[in-house]
């Protein structure tokens, strides 16, 4: 089941200095520089609180949660689109967001999460789960982004995958790439898979083979 996206709380303030030093003095203090990026008209610098957007990482689908910035008291429905971060420490240094609006439809990359690995039979002989596509560019309406996109890889022998056409997506949500159909997760074989499946020739080859008969005495 693909779950809609939750809803998530992030103080924040405005932010009326510009330039490396006021981002400086505001991670000191706390709080990560961000922007809003309004359609039409100027975009709106603000600073989101550091353990608020910590919280809200940790929880996982950034990306395709709807959150409401409590904005020098006023509560600013928003959608993340890209968040920078340093290349040393991973830590957040920038956040963009764009107003929340329920019925715009938006582009979203979705994580997939797969499903169904104990049961699969390629992967019982031997066989790897190789993951090719971890998330899913969708567009939908902004209130009906799914939290995650649940692939089923149960019923998948060696050399079988999963193509972005055998994935039902929720009702609403369509796949950004139309011109090709995706691969998403394949079973590879391995060494020990293909000795697996050796001892299994040889065992079939074996029982249609007919026993000699005995000597008979003479």
């Amino acid at each position: 089941m693909n779950a809609t996206s939750a809803h998530v709380v992030i103080n924040a303030v405005s932010k009326p200095k510009s330039g490396k030093g006021a981002a400086r003095e505001l991670r000191r203090n706390g709080f990560v520089p961000a922007v809003i990026y309004n359609k039409g008209s100027d975009s709106q610098s603000i600073a989101i609180k550091a353990s608020d957007l910590a919280a809200s990482l940790r929880k996982g689908h950034f990306f395709t949660h709807n959150h409401e910035l409590s904005l020098d008291g006023k509560a600013v429905k928003v959608l993340a689109r890209d968040i920078q971060r340093d290349p040393v420490t991973d830590t957040p240094l920038h956040v963009d967001f764009i107003p929340y609006n329920p019925k715009s439809i938006v582009h979203v990359n979705v994580t997939v999460r797969l499903e169904g690995e104990e049961l699969s039979p390629g992967i019982k002989i031997g066989g790897v789960l190789q993951l090719i596509e971890s998330e899913i560019e969708v567009i939908c309406r902004a209130d009906s982004i799914p939290e995650e996109i649940v692939v089923s890889v149960a019923a998948l022998e060696i050399g079988d995958s999963v193509h972005l056409s055998n994935v039902k997506l929720p009702e609403g949500v369509k796949p950004a790439v139309t011109d090709r159909d995706l691969t998403i997760v394949s079973v590879v074989s391995t060494r020990s898979s293909n000795m697996a499946d050796e001892a299994a020739d040889a065992a079939a080859s074996a029982a249609a083979t007919p026993a000699a008969e005995a000597p008979k005495a003479e």
